[in-house]
């Protein structure tokens, strides 16, 4: 029995029927603020600023995105 390598060329993207969400969480010490995952990533970005802007030391966020990812060979349509 023989092996034969074949190399396809691949692309990966978000999957049409998924939408990319964020969360975020604040990193200052003893802070538990956090941002439920949201698609809104203008409001999410908006919430961070909020929370920055009512305390001025906390300015450091952890943030993360999620989305479903689909991979297709290329050339297939």
């Amino acid at each position: 029995m023989r092996a034969v390598l074949k190399y396809v060329m691949h692309t990966i993207k978000t999957a049409p029927q998924s939408e990319v969400t964020m969360t975020a969480r604040c990193l200052t010490p003893g802070c538990g603020w956090t941002l439920a995952p949201t698609a809104d990533i203008d409001a999410a970005n908006e919430a961070c600023m909020t929370h920055a802007g009512r305390l001025a030391d906390h300015v450091l966020f952890a943030r993360e995105w999620s989305d479903v990812a689909s991979v297709r060979r290329l050339g297939e349509e």
